[in-house]
């Protein structure tokens, strides 16, 4: 009896396009839900105050990997649930970038270029629950910085902001200014990279 009630869980569970469980993050007081089947499209909310924002260095060194840390913050006074949060979390958040050119003090506003990422596949879901103030961090990595040339003591300045990659809520972050600098002899992690001696032996 007991094992026939389980395959009647399973197949529930199966058929509410569910594969995972719900576990809480109590450092964030975050609810998740994982593995949640995508749907075709979501319902939008209608009531809630979320702000999205760079919560990292403005200067990054070529080499380094071109990491960008995006916050999305509840500012409600009640729980915000987002039922279709990418489980590969960098897949939440679109970036939009172009240069400081001399001249300018503010971007243009039809020069922005989106930089293309490619979503995880299959891009599974889960539901996000954001209690008042608390946050979720989305780290994004921006090929561009890594294949740069810039001379020692110059740097190239862009403009950059983002969006969420979400149909039920619609939240843009403001625009800030991200400063590219030559490497540093360092690499991805802050981790010296070796010298190499000239001439030495394999």
């Amino acid at each position: 009896m007991r094992t026939r009630m389980t395959l009647i869980w399973l197949v529930a569970a199966v058929a509410a396009g569910v594969v995972g469980c719900t576990s809480v993050d109590e450092g964030r007081k975050t609810k998740r839900a994982m593995g949640i089947l995508p749907q075709e499209s979501y319902a939008k909310l209608t009531d809630y105050k979320l702000e999205l924002r760079t919560d990292s260095r403005k200067i990054l060194h070529v080499g380094e990997g071109g990491e960008v840390t995006f916050t999305l913050r509840n500012m409600d006074k009640k729980n915000i649930r987002i039922v279709e949060w990418f489980s590969n979390e960098p897949d939440n958040v679109i970036v939009y970038c172009q240069p400081w050119l001399t001249g300018m003090t503010e971007p243009d506003e039809q020069a922005w270029t989106e930089l293309s990422f490619d979503v995880r596949r299959p891009p599974i879901r889960y539901p996000l629950e954001l209690m008042p103030g608390n946050q979720v961090l989305v780290t994004k990595e921006l090929p561009f910085v890594d294949k740069m040339a810039i001379s020692p003591g110059a740097e190239r300045r862009f403009f950059i902001k983002a969006k969420l990659n979400l149909q039920s809520v619609s939240v843009s972050s403001p625009v800030s200014v991200l400063i590219v600098r030559p490497g540093n002899g360092r690499k991805a992690g802050g981790k010296p990279v070796p010298a190499r001696r000239s001439g030495a032996r394999r």
